[in-house]
């Protein structure tokens, strides 16, 4: 311990000293050898000012010093400033057993519904390489990965949830219970994308595919098993395929009204939902281990999916070269193409926003989140370009056999489990077996995915409210039960046809508060805070060119992200009012937390705006790396620390 915090220290006198030190000795170079420099605490009372390697400082390197760590350290307020009642940390609420289950649960978002839906492929057909994949790149760079980076340093540097965390500056603390509303409104639609999967999965188990067959109970008289079709016909009959979704998952059917439900789909979401209640009940070293196994399972799964499909279709490196070269080369389908892009970069980040605090708290404190995020966003990636390949060679068989009329726009994921479906119904060998590894890929990703956000949901809530820390069991038991009811409803007719318009929505909302997190950690917590909080978790420098791109770039790229989701969200017809009046309430809760803030502070509006947006019991929560990091900080709280409990 002595020597990590010894490198950090040394590592962050860099940081606070290098900046501006030519400066200082410039302006205080006749400063007196002798003289002692006051430097206030965290409470405000001057302390002597000792050089950390035992040798006398120079006068002007002791003025830089003294004046860099007092510009630290009085933004730090403690309980006694504010009157409020310290953070106390759960001691109960676990970590990772290895530091590889972040990573499985951060890469599980690549195998979402998203990645294997025509979203991708339709923009990969109107962008091509120079519009849609170097638009989702940069997406990746600028947009997904410093959002990964921050959200993972808030997370694991407090050792808290989506609500604690924003300690750092307590008037954002509102973003927090909006977070939480967020995830909560995600959770309520977001079972339906495991549920689908699930009943693909699990009839693929059936001696013959039922969706390559008419001789089920929901098939019509009409319907057709051809491989083929008559473009000129006046009539075309409905496929197979197409039958089993619309009966089956969607309840699209002559005699249905808005409110008939898919029974498959209900039993489908009461099994999820008790999946994930039961692992919810667990450890949290033992759903990292889930999430571990199942994130294993998937990458498994799908590369010999992948190799196979690769094979029997003949994909060559000549049919990848076409299908990154735009069909049609419009602005308006251009501009598609780059929405497309945004919102596939963004499944970095999951659904809801800030589940990757979530997962970062439950990481050892000196974990090398920077060298994990990148690595989950290059996961991500190759992902995406296999994903793909395969959505191009299900789109152009389907098309050759099926055609495209059947699928409707308005269920955007009814794309995946049609062509990929029938093109995987069509192998020559063992197609049950390649349909249910594929479908399993998906249940998992999406299961997990669910899992990820109640944690995120629970952790947030346990973190924020210690009374509610010895009902944990009941409140999960309670909470579940309610959104598995609420989830019933999107298995109607008129439920399933509002879960993609919610997408578009999500995606808005978690690009204003990324913009909102950029601001607060990198401007008003400070470049200099920030950049040296890095170091001291993470044990190593993080260069000035990083932190000023977050700074600088990122927000511009937010800015050109949020106004093409305005234009896909008005493309797509987002006009539902439910959905608009849920999303403002989350912005109303943040903004009327901060005016409660500031009236609850004491004071002139200069103190109150100052208290509020310092720092408050902003630390890392073990009490040896605490005591470094306020030696270091030059910061102290002055508060009694017995295992986490503050008196």
């Amino acid at each position: 311990m002595k020597g990590i915090c010894g490198d950090a220290m040394q590592q962050l006198n860099q940081c606070m000293l290098l900046a501006d030190c030519d400066n200082a000795i410039a302006e205080n170079g006749s400063a007196d050898a002798t003289t002692t420099i006051p430097v206030a605490n965290g409470n405000g009372s001057g302390i002597g000012n000792a050089n950390e390697s035992g040798r006398s400082a120079s006068p002007a390197r002791r003025v830089f010093r003294a004046r860099q760590v007092h510009s630290l350290a009085i933004r730090n307020t403690s309980s006694y400033d504010t009157m409020e009642r310290p953070f106390r940390p759960d001691n109960l609420r676990g970590r990772w057993a290895k530091s590889a289950d972040f990573y499985f649960a951060s890469s599980s978002y690549a195998f979402s519904t998203m990645v294997f839906s025509d979203a991708p492929v339709w923009g990969l057909y109107f962008g091509g390489w120079k519009y849609y994949l170097s638009a989702y790149l940069l997406s990746v760079c600028f947009y997904s990965l410093p959002i990964f980076l921050i959200q993972t340093f808030l997370g694991q540097f407090s050792t808290s949830g989506a609500i604690s965390a924003f300690r750092v500056s307590p008037i954002f603390k509102g973003i927090g219970y909006s977070i939480l509303l967020l995830n909560l409104g995600t959770l309520t639609y977001y079972s339906i994308n495991a549920a689908v999967p699930f009943i693909y999965a699990v009839n693929s188990l059936r001696k013959v595919l039922p969706w390559m067959s008419c001789n089920n109970t929901w098939n019509t008289p009409e319907c057709s098993t051809h491989n083929e079709y008559n473009e000129d016909a006046l009539v075309q009959k409905p496929h197979a395929i197409v039958e089993f979704f619309h009966s089956v998952i969607g309840s699209i059917t002559s005699d249905s009204s808005s409110w008939t439900i898919s029974w498959p789909m209900v039993l489908a979401i009461m099994g999820i939902w008790c999946i994930v209640l039961v692992l919810l009940l667990s450890n949290v070293s033992l759903i990292g281990k889930a999430l571990r196994c199942a994130g294993v399972v998937m990458f498994s799964f799908f590369v010999a999916v992948f190799a196979y499909l690769v094979i029997h279709e003949q994909v060559n490196w000549q049919s990848f070269l076409e299908y990154l070269h735009p069909t049609v080369p419009s602005w308006s389908a251009i501009q598609a193409g780059l929405g497309t892009a945004i919102l596939q970069a963004s499944m970095v980040l999951g659904p809801g926003w800030g589940s990757i605090i979530t997962l970062g708290s439950y990481n050892s404190f000196r974990s090398d989140s920077e060298r994990l995020s990148i690595w989950v966003c290059i996961t991500h990636v190759l992902i995406t370009m296999m994903a793909l390949i395969c959505g191009h060679v299900a789109n152009d068989h389907f098309e050759l056999h099926v055609a495209m009329w059947h699928v409707e726009k308005k269920h955007t994921i009814q794309f995946l489990y049609l062509a990929h479906a029938y093109l995987l119904g069509s192998f020559t060998t063992m197609p049950r077996l390649w349909s249910f590894l594929f479908f399993t890929i998906i249940f998992l990703a999406e299961l997990s995915a669910l899992i990820i956000q109640m944690m995120s949901v629970l952790t947030a809530i346990f973190d924020e409210f210690e009374q509610l820390r010895p009902r944990k069991r009941t409140i999960t038991i309670f909470l579940v039960l309610w959104l598995m009811l609420i989830s019933i409803y999107f298995c109607t007719r008129l439920g399933f046809s509002q879960v993609s318009a919610l997408s578009y929505m999500s995606l808005f909302t978690q690009i204003i508060i990324s913009a909102v997190l950029i601001v607060m950690a990198t401007w008003i917590y400070g470049r200099v805070r920030f950049q040296c909080d890095l170091q001291f978790m993470l044990g190593k420098t993080i260069s000035n060119f990083k932190i000023t791109c977050i700074r600088f770039v990122v927000p511009f790229f937010l800015g050109v992200a949020l106004w093409q989701t305005i234009y896909m969200m008005s493309v797509n017809g987002v006009e539902d009012t439910l959905i608009w009046v849920s999303q403002s309430l989350i912005y109303l809760v943040a903004l009327g937390y901060m005016v409660y803030r500031l009236c609850q502070t004491n004071g002139n509006w200069r103190k109150r705006m100052r208290q509020c947006f310092s720092p408050h019991d902003w630390h890392p929560v073990n009490a040896d790396n605490r005591r470094f990091y306020e030696e270091i900080m030059g910061t102290s709280e002055m508060l009694v620390i017995d295992n986490g409990n503050a008196a």
